[in-house]
Formats: C-alpha cells, structure tokens, sequence
C-alpha cells in the first residue's frame, strides 16, 4: 500500500452461506480519486460493496483502509473511521422528512460533537431545500438519490462506496450528481468507489475502472489507457 492508495483489497473472497460470490479480489483506490467497478449483473459488484462495508464477512484475504486492517471492523466502526456507503436501491426512510433523513447520517459520527452543516448540504442539492419538510417517499427516485448521497456526507466521510447511483433516474438528474461527486473528489479530497452499469455516465468521471466477472477482476485500466469499444464488450451480455 502507497501513501496515495485509501483503500486496498487483496485476495479478498466472501460467501453468502456455502455460495461463495468473490474468489480473491484484487483493487486499490486512490486518495481523492473515482474508481468505478463495472461488470454485467450477478457478477459480485455489490457484494463487494457490501463486503468492504462489513455487511458480509470477509472470508479470506485482507482489506486495508489508510493503513489499517479492517476486515474483521462491524460496519457501524467503518462508518465512523470515514466510510460511507450508499446502497443500490438507496434506503431512505418514507415515513421521515427530507431533513430528518438528513440529520440521520450524523448518527455514524457516534459521540464526536458536530453541527449540521445544512447549508453546505442544500448548496450542492439545492432541491433537498426546497423540500426540507416533505416525507423521503414522497420524493423521486433521482431526489432520493441526492437525499442519500446528503445523508452520507453529514457523516464526514473519506471514502464513499457508491452502489447503482444512476438506477431509475432521469438522466439531467444524473448529469447533476455526476457534477457533485467530481467536486467532492476535486475540492474536498474524498475518495469514491462507485459501482455502476451505465458507460456513459461512469465515463464522465472515473478516473481508473475495474472489471468484474464472476467473482474476479477481469481488467483493469485508467481513463487514457482503456478502449470505449473494448469496454462497451464486457459489459455486453
């Protein structure tokens, strides 16, 4: 592990009950950079999302995060070491406000004092201020993406595992978080792992890509070095 890597996963495998789904994955992601996982459905992406998060245990090999090993760390202790994760589907609560929703991210900080920062949150969805006070079911399913995102980033995070972001949104809205994590990235530092199915919109912003296949990374490759074409063909079914 470099100074510039923030998280790095090696050999990592993980299983749901007998069925393994990961056979030894390898990866690093750069401080202050995108790195997007991509690969055709039922591959693992999300179960490694949901691997690194603690969510489903580690079965062998090690995960690192700033230097640390975390493999065996409960989620609500990555949570507060600075990793946040957004799940595919989002999971907003329907019955709490907008704000409420908020508010609710600041529980991964545990006992550290902090004051909501509300308005650095509206200033990058400035629709969330607009309905501060409606119900999170109520809202679209791109306005909840941008909830979600909102709600995470109350939690002061280093590192954001992204899982499915443009799923059943309209693509303005899309374009519009795009904008948003790049920012994070170039002007807070933080560091995103995004899992995504849409070429078009992962090519906006990631800076290195990795390839899954059946549990295993298949390719790898920055922005410069990886053919569209060549792409476009693992992806395709």
């Amino acid at each position: 592990m470099t100074t510039e890597d923030i998280l790095v996963a090696k050999d990592v495998m993980a299983a749901y009950g007998q069925s393994t789904i990961l056979w030894g994955v390898d990866f690093k992601v750069k401080k202050g950079s995108i790195t997007t996982i991509m690969g055709r459905n039922g591959v693992g992406k999300t179960t490694l999302l949901k691997t690194i998060m603690g969510l489903i245990p580690v079965s062998k090999g090690t995960l690192s995060y700033k230097g640390e090993q975390i493999a065996t760390l409960p989620p609500y202790k990555k949570a507060r070491i600075g990793i946040g994760y957004v799940p595919q589907g989002r999971e907003i609560i329907p019955k709490l406000t907008v704000f409420e929703n908020i508010k609710l991210g600041m529980e991964a900080l545990g006992s550290k004092k902090a004051k909501l920062p509300e308005e650095e949150i509206y200033a990058l969805f400035p629709i969330l201020k607009d309905f501060r006070k409606r119900l999170g079911g109520n809202l679209s399913g791109g306005q909840q993406q941008q909830l979600a995102l909102a709600r995470i980033l109350v939690s002061d995070p280093s590192l954001i595992l992204l899982d499915e972001p443009t799923e059943g949104i309209q693509p303005s809205i899309a374009f519009e978080i795009a904008n948003v994590l790049k920012s994070l990235c170039k002007e807070k530092g933080i560091s995103i792992l995004l899992v995504e199915q849409k070429i078009d919109f992962a090519s906006q912003l990631t800076d290195y890509y990795y390839f899954m296949d059946r549990g295993k990374m298949l390719l790898e490759g920055d922005k410069e070095s990886l053919d569209p074409q060549e792409i476009r063909k693992h992806l395709s079914v």
